[in-house]
């Protein structure tokens, strides 16, 4: 299908220009607000050209799914390290619990998360993308928090190298239990804050112990 004329300046692959990020944010912008006004199921690409005024075939070349235009529009297309600069491991441990139970507050979340889980079981390369983003950045963080603050000990970390796995392993598995524990009281238990206060003060406790003993 060709591009509809005159609807945006996406470029076609190949001719070299650089994207217009405004319109990436605009449709991301269109895509959260039909989460939250017409939840997962009738939310759709065509939908969201419509809105934006991008046509289909621009989305498309950018998000070759709707899976993959929604996680991008719920999650960013970077991620949002801001609650980690110049924090110690209490304050990473806590911008990971924060984080994560922020994240599934949101609505445009909540409306998402049933269909995105359903469709990340079938298809590994979204799913795979999904947890390398997730948390790839937020644990190579953990590495350079512990050996304060090295950015060489973050590039190295964010590029697969062989740097203090041990940490990695363990700031990864403070970062599935935290969102596990988000998304479990999101979607299921519902509004109950003395229930939330108490599981996050496990959660901040228990990562603790994992990742900063001699605190």
């Amino acid at each position: 299908m060709d591009d509809e004329p005159g609807v945006d300046t996406v470029p076609r692959a190949g001719r070299g220009r650089p994207r217009d990020e405004r319109l990436d944010e605009r449709v991301l912008a269109v895509t959260r607000a039909s989460l939250e006004e017409l939840g997962w199921e009738r939310t759709s690409v065509r939908g969201v050209a419509e809105r934006s005024g991008v046509s289909r075939p621009s989305i498309a070349r950018r998000w070759p799914s709707k899976a993959h235009l929604v996680l991008a529009a719920i999650l960013g297309e970077t991620p949002d390290l801001d609650a980690f600069t110049d924090v110690d491991m209490a304050g990473w441990i806590d911008g990971v619990v924060d984080g994560s139970f922020a994240l599934f507050d949101r609505s445009d979340v909540q409306a998402a998360a049933p269909g995105l889980l359903a469709t990340l079981r079938d298809h590994e390369d979204i799913r795979a993308a999904l947890w390398h983003g997730f948390s790839g950045p937020a644990s190579a963080l953990a590495v350079a928090v512990r050996h304060d603050g090295g950015v060489d000990a973050l590039d190295a970390a964010g590029a697969g190298e062989h740097v203090d796995d041990d940490l990695l392993v363990d700031a990864r598995a403070a970062i599935v239990i935290a969102a596990g524990s988000a998304l479990f009281l999101s979607l299921v238990v519902g509004a109950d804050d003395e229930l939330r206060r108490r599981v996050e003060t496990v959660l901040t406790t228990a990562m603790t112990e994992l990742l900063d003993p001699e605190s």
